[in-house]
């Protein structure tokens, strides 16, 4: 059976429309060779449905894309340029700490044993001389490396600040495509914008290379594309509104924070920085877990060990045969105001509490104004808590917030309060605050590169004891003293500070009438009545007190303050912290009748049981460990290592992670090229089978017009 075509098409017309096809397939696939070398470029594809009337019928033309292996390109993308910049800035600090040239370890060593040096000779000068040098290189030593983690920092600053410049830029070139390519697709249903998109899905990949992002259609299929965080927020919307990264500062101008603003609404979120992914996120990233810890650790380490030396210079004698003062000056800390305070020109002003070296962490200090109470001076209700740079809460063994609350602060110019964390505080400004106003203290941020090294005389180095104790050459038993110690050389005659200690600024110690008790002086000779029995006498020979039933000799001034003896050790002493400041301990079966005298090592040059005592610093554990301040404490070798290994630690698992980033890039990238990549063998075998549509369609036509010139010949 025949089936009779439609008449209203001609052959001519089928011809037509067949070269017409087969010239759009030959453009289509000369298109995609000429953009096989352009980066971005999604190869497309044109399609053709038959016209019923006969021919072929308008053809579309799209591009070959998979989404899936789109989306999973993005999120690798995401995943290396992460990895990346958190490993490529952490293996720099790895390479700083860690180089021998840079060692605050050897500097420490040399220091310490310099001190061994001096203390075998305490008469020489040039032993000394070489203590100062070994100090002052230290703290350069010190200096050097924090001064590079401080401009790491602002090298930090730098980049994301040029990376949110970008972001900001790809977010809006990508609502000005998405407006472009809704004005392609209204004007041309069958042809899809093929160049705008491609552009538009380059600027979403170098978008997802910054930031962790998710993507879907414009769910009224307008040909927009609408850009989330992959935390959910929107980055472009529906209406075509953008929403803006800006840079913001809290308290601590050179930590960044952003937020995330609408340009057409009153609208902002804060995003937490470390969950952002991409470039940015690696960034935030090592600035939180390693650059920031880093140097607060270092900071700690730095504070620990001069606040030690200083602590145990002073309780030695120099060679002027004067109590010690401080080999190094420490910075005071600034609170820095939170930008909402209310209070007007008032702050915080904070400083290492004098011996307490060992409480230093290294974490901030949030202080918080809960109220102020009118006076003179004026009192506050403060609370002080331990925070980490990013201003979340330190937590402690238990998992609560390490916080202190204080309610009586004196808050006047030069009175200064001890807190938590080793920190004396002074509330300058008076009634001057506010309750609500915060403050932030960061003692171990930049005080490394701070600290100077304050003696400038070798003669100020105190190697020696300003503690004598001496058995009389007439005691008749053979007790003999085995230790002393110096535990508190504060100088106040007039006993209003309680660190007051029992020696004076006349180089001696507190006689008669001097001390804190009225009528007697500080402890200044021991006499036994019996072999288990001493009374604890002043220089007048006054009885301070008297021990009974001693079983041992250790600590004797210690046994005396507690034995409940009559009469009973001095209330005025017991009401200071440490009185008098000094102590010994004897080995031996004493004699009723002997003596111990107790005063000032004078004339002891030769004396170097402070500078023993000053060398042996470098192996007590001193410092703590975490910034909560719980925990088995560590020496400073110890703490020093630590922050080396957790940076090795941490470059390394960045730079598996890195490699098995690339290795999943790969693969994705694999997978999208062989979807939508362009293959130069296939668009050459397209180009022949096309251009052999095209003469065939061709040679159609031709026929179309033979036949048609025959049957003009046969009606004429």
């Amino acid at each position: 059976m025949i089936t009779k075509s439609n008449g209203n098409t001609s052959l001519l017309n089928i011809a037509r429309s067949g070269v017409d096809a087969s010239n759009q397939l030959l453009r289509t696939a000369g298109h995609n060779i000429a953009n096989v070398n352009t980066e971005g470029f999604v190869r497309e594809r044109t399609s053709f449905d038959s016209q019923a009337t006969g021919g072929v019928g308008r053809g579309s033309t799209e591009r070959v894309l998979n989404t899936f292996a789109q989306n999973q390109l993005r999120r690798d993308t995401t995943l290396l340029s992460e990895f990346e910049n958190y490993h490529d800035k952490t293996s720099v600090l790895d390479n700083v700490f860690a180089s021998e040239a840079n060692s605050i370890s050897k500097s420490m060593s040399r220091f310490f044993s310099s001190v061994q040096t001096a203390t075998d000779d305490p008469t020489s000068i040039s032993a000394r001389q070489l203590v100062l040098g070994e100090a002052e290189s230290l703290i350069g030593q010190i200096g050097t490396v924090s001064g590079f983690l401080r401009e790491k920092e602002e090298e930090l600053n730098i980049e994301v600040a040029a990376n949110i410049n970008k972001v900001n830029s790809l977010i809006e070139s990508i609502g000005e495509l998405n407006n472009a390519i809704r004005v392609n697709q209204s004007n041309n249903q069958f042809d899809e914008p093929g160049t705008l998109k491609n552009q538009r899905d380059n600027a979403v990949l170098e978008l997802a290379s910054l930031l962790s992002i998710e993507t879907r259609v414009d769910p009224n299929d307008t040909g927009g594309l609408l850009v989330n965080l992959s935390s959910g927020e929107s980055l472009v919307l529906q209406d075509g509104s953008l929403n803006l990264f800006e840079v913001n500062n809290g308290a601590d101008l050179n930590y960044k924070s952003l937020q995330l603003q609408s340009t057409g609404k009153p609208t902002t979120l804060n995003l937490r920085e470390t969950n952002l992914g991409g470039a940015i996120g690696g960034l935030f990233r090592y600035r939180d877990e390693v650059l920031e810890s880093s140097r607060r650790e270092l900071g700690q380490v730095a504070i620990a060990v001069t606040e030690s030396l200083n602590t145990q210079n002073r309780l030695g004698m120099d060679f002027d045969q004067q109590l010690g003062t401080n080999i190094f000056a420490l910075p005071d800390v600034l609170g820095l105001e939170h930008p909402d305070n209310v209070g007007v020109n008032s702050t915080v002003l904070g400083r290492i509490r004098p011996g307490a070296a060992g409480e230093v962490t290294s974490a901030d200090y949030l202080v918080t104004i809960n109220s102020v109470a009118a006076g003179a001076p004026p009192t506050l209700n403060v609370d002080v808590a331990a925070v980490n740079p990013d201003g979340s809460p330190v937590l402690d063994v238990n998992g609560n917030p390490v916080v202190q609350n204080y309610p009586a602060i004196t808050a006047q110019a030069g009175t200064f309060t001890s807190v938590i964390g080793g920190l004396e505080l002074e509330f300058g400004a008076g009634a001057g605050y506010t309750p609500g106003d915060r403050y932030v203290l960061q003692p171990t941020k930049d005080t490394a590169d701070r600290i100077e090294v304050a003696m400038t005389r070798p003669e100020d180095l105190a190697l020696a004891s300003p503690l004598q104790v001496e058995g009389n050459l007439n005691n008749l038993g053979d007790a003999r003293v085995i230790s002393t110690q110096v535990t508190n050389t504060f100088i106040d005659n007039t006993f209003a500070d309680g660190r007051a200690s029992g020696f004076n600024d006349a180089g001696d110690v507190h006689g008669p009438g001097a001390s804190p008790a009225a009528g007697i002086g500080a402890p200044a000779e021991i006499r036994f009545t019996a072999e288990n029995a001493y009374e604890v006498r002043d220089s007048a020979g006054t009885v301070i007190t008297t021990v009974t039933g001693v079983t041992d000799f250790s600590n004797m001034l210690a046994q005396a303050a507690t034995s409940g003896a009559t009469p009973p050790w001095p209330a005025a002493f017991s009401a200071l912290d440490d009185y008098p400041g000094y102590d010994f301990s004897i080995q031996g079966v004493p004699k009723a009748g002997d003596t111990f005298s107790i005063g000032y090592n004078t004339d002891g040059l030769n004396d170097n049981r402070n500078g023993l005592d000053l060398s042996t610093l470098q192996n007590q554990n001193i410092m703590q460990l975490n910034n909560s301040g719980s925990g088995e404490p560590v020496s400073f070798h110890e703490a020093y290592a630590n922050i080396i290994s957790d940076i090795g630690q941490k470059s390394s698992s960045a730079d598996i992670s890195r490699q098995a980033a690339e290795a999943l890039k790969s693969q994705s990238k694999d997978w999208f090229d062989s979807v939508s990549g362009v293959s130069l063998d296939e668009e050459a075998a397209n180009l022949v089978r096309f251009q052999q549509s095209y003469s065939a369609s061709a040679r159609l036509i031709g026929t179309a017009q033979d036949l048609f010139n025959t049957i003009l010949g046969i009606v004429r």
